[in-house]
């Protein structure tokens, strides 16, 4: 193997050992805020035999309290197998993403390899690994998934593989993604098609989309077979449709803060919209050598064209957290970009590569930040101390079934020591109804005794409304401890939104209600 060859394996060498290093000494990354919202069901289910999140009774009565529907089932499914044998705490949940995150890794170098290997320091692009660092959701399993839908469409394009092998496997893999995450699924299952599209249109290939309908009819059919004989199982999932940001509400003007985040996350498919139509202008050189050309660029346009719909969307319609969504494709996209740069002028080649290296330096804010402010927050309040004020904090509320706000990283441990009345901190009430003082109206109508939360969640979510509880003493009085010595992120308002959600160190609000 020639060292261009090697280049992308060390670089996924060197990222996994750096994530592998975080994890073991920092226990880092943190679980962010939706990980017990999906893990709830199968926390409860191993602890007290029942598959429902208790966590989300207040706001979700259907999986809050029955049956655990808000989702599709098969990354429920992953994770009742890997907690059945590694138990069910917030260090096993880590352990089980960062097992995903390494699947998706191998896969987006062997895509690279397959796909792309005449590419220019495609090592380069494999950095963008650094960018994907919040795994808690099951879109980590969607992707392993979708990834494999994209390796399967690569060989079949590229003529490395029998047609019928590779339609078996994009449209197995296709299936699967969409019955993990429909959104995430539904990203890959454009990627796979509009490459087909690119393949027929740029190099006449035969346009085989037998796979995608089957696919497209299955999980259509699935869906209403479900909403048919199991009506319980579709409403709950409506039930969480209608409270999340995939419900289209009405087209917006994105703001400042929602334009820096998609620059920041996803600056390469912006480079991307002003790169590739004039390599497609070239497409004819671009596809002078064998089939691998043929995946390249058909791959790549694909990706490109997949992600500018959703991140459009994402920008007007929809949340714009699913920017996040395409992390693992930006690699990819990075690669053919290069792939694509290195076929025309030297000088086009170096253009990009230094375009790449400053999305390079946007994307990998948050991981300088974990690698270094937050080993300081590690070495400050370590995850086994914070477990421990846990441990002080919630065992009495079990004992006296008293009610506790808490943060989807510390339900882990309130599952585990029977805090039967712990509130996701998220879920307080019913996020359609919004009003000025709505969280205050909800902690006088539940009353809790402590809120046990994050430095993100008490000082993104909850410090004005604490500060509105202080100014009525005659209803409750408040006593905020902060465990923290070294000051986070998230307690500094000109960095909260550049480096988040690195600190175990709890924030304990005592609440007496008169």
């Amino acid at each position: 193997m020639n060292e261009r060859a090697r280049g992308p394996w060390l670089v996924l060498g060197l990222v996994l050992a750096w994530r592998l290093a975080l994890l073991v000494f920092a226990c880092l990354p943190i679980p962010a805020n939706d990980a017990f919202f999906f893990d709830g069901a199968i926390v409860n289910r191993l602890l007290h035999g029942q598959y429902f999140n208790p966590s989300l009774a207040g706001v979700f009565s259907i999986s809050g309290r029955q049956v655990f529907a808000a989702y599709p089932p098969l990354y429920q499914a992953a994770l009742l197998l890997w907690m059945s044998v590694c138990g069910t705490s917030v260090l096993s949940a880590m352990w089980f993403h960062f097992a995903l995150f390494s699947v998706a890794s191998l896969l987006v170098v062997i895509l690279i390899r397959v796909a792309f290997p005449a590419s220019l320091r495609s090592d380069i692009a494999v950095l963008f690994l650094l960018g994907v660092t919040f795994n808690d959701r099951p879109e980590d399993l969607a992707h392993v998934f979708g990834l494999g839908a994209l390796l399967f469409t690569a060989l079949q394009v590229g003529g490395k593989v029998r047609a019928s092998a590779a339609r078996m496997g994009v449209a197995a893999t296709l299936l699967c993604a969409l019955c993990t995450s429909p959104v995430a699924g539904a990203f890959y299952f454009g990627v796979a098609f509009l490459a087909r599209v690119a393949a027929w249109w740029l190099a006449r290939q035969r346009f085989l989309f037998a796979e995608v309908a089957i696919v497209a009819a299955l999980f259509a059919g699935i869906t209403l077979f479900i909403a048919q004989a199991y009506p319980l199982l579709w409403q709950g999932f409506l039930e969480n449709a209608r409270q999340t940001p995939v419900q289209a509400t009405g087209f917006r003007i994105p703001t400042a803060g929602e334009a820096v985040k998609l620059a920041r996350n996803a600056p390469v498919f912006l480079l991307a919209a002003a790169c590739l139509p004039l390599f497609l202008t070239q497409r004819k050189g671009l596809l002078a050598g064998a089939g691998t050309d043929v995946a390249r660029l058909s791959l790549t346009t694909g990706i490109a064209a997949m992600g500018a719909l959703l991140l459009a969307a994402s920008m007007v319609l929809l949340s714009p957290n699913y920017v996040m969504y395409l992390l693992f494709a930006q690699i990819l996209l990075a690669a053919g970009l290069l792939a694509m740069a290195g076929r025309l002028a030297p000088w086009v080649h170096r253009l990009v590569c230094a375009a790449l290296a400053c999305c390079l330096a946007l994307v990998a804010v948050r991981a300088v930040g974990m690698s270094t402010w937050g080993v300081a927050c590690a070495f400050d309040v370590s995850h086994r101390c914070a477990h421990e004020i846990l441990r002080d904090e919630l065992y009495p509320l079990a004992q006296t079934n008293r009610r506790a706000i808490v943060s989807s990283a510390f339900l882990y441990e309130a599952a585990r020591l029977g805090v039967r009345q712990a509130i996701h901190s998220d879920w307080l009430r019913d996020h359609r109804v919004e009003a000025p003082d709505a969280d205050v109206q909800a902690l006088h109508r539940l009353r809790p005794a402590k809120l046990v939360l994050t430095q993100f969640d008490f000082h993104r979510s909850y410090a004005s409304t604490i500060e509105q509880l202080r100014q009525q003493p005659e209803l409750v009085a408040v006593r905020v401890r902060d465990t923290a010595v070294v000051p986070t992120p998230d307690s500094i308002p000109s960095f909260r939104r550049v480096v988040q959600h690195i600190s175990w160190a709890p924030v304990i609000v005592t609440l007496s209600w008169r």
